[in-house]
C-alpha cells in the first residue's frame, strides 16, 4: 500500500463504501446528544413554575452542564488515546442516557445542579470521539463534508426535542420526557458497541476502500521536524486568537438560542406548550439543510480554485452577519409567526458556515500542533456555553427582558463576522 502514488489512489474507485455508515452512526450519536443536553430549554417553562426558579436560577442549571463538559475535556482526550473511540463512546452514551433519566428524581435547584454537572462529564466524550472516527474513517478530501454532516445533526437533535419532550410531557409528566429521552441514549449505547470497529479491522471495508481512507497518511512527509507549543504561546498568535475569538462569540449564540428560544416562545410570544413544541423546531430543520448543504458547497468551491481565504472568510462572514441581521428582525417582528419565520431563517443562515468551524485549526495551526489548537478552540469555545445561558437569565430578569438578552446575541454574532473576516486562512502559523 505505501507504494501507491496519491493520483493512483485518487482514480481508485473503492469496492465497499462502508465509511457512510460509519458517518451514520454519528449522526444517530449527535442527534441524541442533543437531544439530552437541550430537553431542559424546551422543558424549562413547566419547571421554572413547578419548583419555583427565577430565570437567573434557570440559566445556571442550563450552564451547569457546560462547567463539567469544559472541565472534562482534556482528560477525555488523554483516555480516548489509550481506550480507543469504540468504548469511549460506548461509556459515555450509557452514562448521559442514565443521566438524563435521573432527572425525573430531582427535588429541587441542588439536585438539579448536580444532575446536570453529572451529565456534563458524561457527555464530554462525545465530540472529542466523533472528531477521532471521522478522521480515521474519511481521507482529507471529505472532511468538512463528513464533519458537516454529523455536526448538523446537532441541529437534527435540536429540532427533535421540542416535539418529543413536549409530547412526552403532556401526556406522561415532566419526569417521563427525560426518562424517555435519556432511553434513547442507553439504547444506541449497545447499537454502536455492537456496530462500531475501526476501519482496519472492520470485515465489511474493502482493501480499496482502506486505501481511498489512506491516501492522505500514505503522501504525509515527515521531513519536517514539528515543535509542540504552549497553549498560552499558541494564544500569542494573531490567526489563532481571532479563530478563539470567533468561535467563543459563536458558541455564544449558538448555546444561548438552544436553551433559552422555547422559554423565549412561551413567556415573550404567547406560544402554548403545544404549540411552541413544534415552532421551536423549525429553526433547526432549517441548521440541519443549510450545514450539510454549505458544507459541500464551500468543499466545492474550494475544490473548483477558489483561494482558502476567499471561502472560508465567505462562508464565515455570511454565517454570522446573516445570522444577526435575522435575530435582529426576528425580536422586532410584529407578529409571533414572523418571529419564528426569522428565527428559522437566523439559524439557517448562520448554520451555512457552521461546518467550517472545525475545519479552521486544521488550516492555521502550526506543524504538529493541529490537536491541542483544535482543543483550546474547543475548550475557549465552550466557556461561551457556561457564560451565555446565565447572562441571558440575568439579563431575562431585568427590565431589559428576552429583547435586550436576545440583542447581545445579535452584536455577539456581528463580531464574529469581523472577527473570521481578519484571518489569513492561506497558511498554518510559523512558530517563532
Amino acid at each position: 500500500m505505501s507504494n501507491l502514488s496519491q493520483t493512483q489512489i485518487n482514480v481508485i474507485k473503492p469496492q465497499t463504501n462502508y465509511r457512510y455508515v460509519v458517518m451514520l452512526l454519528l449522526a444517530g450519536v449527535i442527534t441524541i446528544n442533543y437531544v439530552d443536553r437541550v430537553n431542559i430549554g424546551v422543558a424549562a417553562p413547566t419547571l421554572m413554575k413547578l419548583f419555583e426558579l427565577s430565570p437567573a436560577q434557570m440559566g445556571i442549571l442550563m450552564s451547569a452542564f457546560f462547567w463539567s463538559y469544559v472541565g472534562c475535556m482534556l482528560p477525555i482526550g488523554w483516555l480516548l488515546n489509550r481506550m480507543g473511540p469504540k468504548m469511549i463512546m460506548f461509556w459515555s452514551c450509557l452514562g448521559w442516557g442514565l443521566s438524563t433519566a435521573l432527572t425525573a428524581a430531582v427535588s429541587g435547584f441542588n439536585s438539579f445542579f448536580a444532575v446536570r454537572v453529572l451529565l456534563g462529564v458524561t457527555e464530554s466524550g462525545v465530540y472529542p470521539t466523533c472528531t477521532r472516527v471521522a478522521s480515521a474513517w474519511t481521507p482529507l478530501r471529505e472532511r468538512t463534508t463528513a464533519t458537516g454532516i454529523f455536526d448538523a445533526c446537532s441541529r437534527l437533535g435540536n429540532a427533535v426535542a421540542p416535539p418529543l419532550v413536549v409530547w412526552a410531557l403532556l401526556k406522561w409528566g415532566w419526569q417521563m420526557s427525560f426518562v424517555i429521552t435519556g432511553g434513547l441514549a442507553v439504547v444506541y449505547a449497545f447499537i454502536w458497541l455492537y456496530f462500531y470497529h475501526e476501519p482496519e479491522n472492520h470485515p465489511k471495508v474493502s482493501q480499496s476502500e482502506l486505501d481511498y481512507i489512506r491516501q492522505d497518511q500514505i503522501t504525509e512527509t515527515n521531513d519536517e521536524n514539528t515543535k509542540h507549543i504552549p497553549i498560552l504561546q499558541l494564544l500569542t498568535y494573531k490567526p489563532i486568537f481571532l479563530m478563539s475569538l470567533g468561535f467563543f462569540l459563536y458558541m455564544y449564540f449558538w448555546t444561548t438560542f438552544n436553551m433559552w428560544i422555547p422559554a423565549y416562545l412561551v413567556q415573550a410570544k404567547g406560544f402554548s406548550l403545544k404549540t411552541m413544541g413544534f415552532a421551536a423546531m423549525y429553526p433547526y430543520i432549517a441548521g440541519v439543510i443549510s450545514e450539510a448543504v454549505g458544507g459541500y458547497i464551500l468543499d466545492k468551491w474550494y475544490q473548483g480554485g477558489a483561494s482558502l481565504n476567499l471561502v472560508r472568510r465567505t462562508g464565515q462572514v455570511f454565517g454570522m452577519l446573516g445570522g444577526a441581521i435575522a435575530l435582529y428582525l426576528a425580536v422586532v417582528a410584529a407578529t409571533p409567526d414572523m418571529t419564528v419565520l426569522w428565527l428559522t431563517v437566523s439559524m439557517g443562515v448562520i448554520s451555512f458556515s457552521a461546518a467550517q468551524g472545525w475545519a479552521i485549526p486544521t488550516n492555521i495551526a502550526p506543524k504538529g500542533n493541529v490537536g491541542t489548537v483544535a482543543a483550546m478552540q474547543g475548550t475557549i469555545g465552550n466557556l461561551a456555553s457556561i457564560a451565555g445561558p446565565m447572562v441571558t437569565g440575568y439579563v431575562i430578569g431585568t427590565s431589559y427582558g428576552y429583547d435586550g438578552a436576545l440583542m447581545l446575541l445579535v452584536a455577539g454574532a456581528a463580531g464574529a463576522a469581523l472577527v473570521y473576516s481578519l484571518i489569513d486562512y492561506s497558511k498554518p502559523v510559523v512558530p517563532r
